[in-house]
């Protein structure tokens, strides 16, 4: 096994939370991403950000198969969109739904030194 071979196994390991042992005091990622909503929440009140519009959260239901559920409260299930298992205690997101702002495009710095394809 070469380097960059073993560099992708290492991280096909962490990202399936199988680098290290899981320690059951750590609290589970759902209290985290509780904070990030309650947070973000506070923020659109303060109108310091805007509401996302396709905003959603995804959960396991009672047949153990992941679902996203809309603002609209629509449900749907999206178990062929989940790549992989993850530990019980970490929880797939979207990245829309833990961070407050997404940049699309060409960074001005990127333009002004030429980078730019």
């Amino acid at each position: 096994m070469n380097t960059k071979q073993l560099r992708q196994k290492i991280l096909d390991l962490a990202i399936r939370g199988k680098l290290v042992l899981q320690d059951s005091n750590d609290k589970p990622a759902s209290v985290l991403v509780e904070k990030i909503r309650v947070e973000k929440e506070r923020l659109i009140k303060e109108k310091k950000i805007k509401r996302d519009k396709n905003e959603s959260f995804i959960f396991r239901g009672e047949d153990k198969s992941h679902y996203e559920q809309f603002a609209d409260g629509t449900v749907k299930r999206i178990e062929d969109e989940i790549p992989f298992e993850i530990p019980e205690s970490w929880e797939w997101c979207r990245i829309s739904m833990i961070s407050t702002s997404i940049q699309y495009g060409v960074s001005e710095s990127a333009k002004s030194k030429g980078d730019y394809k």
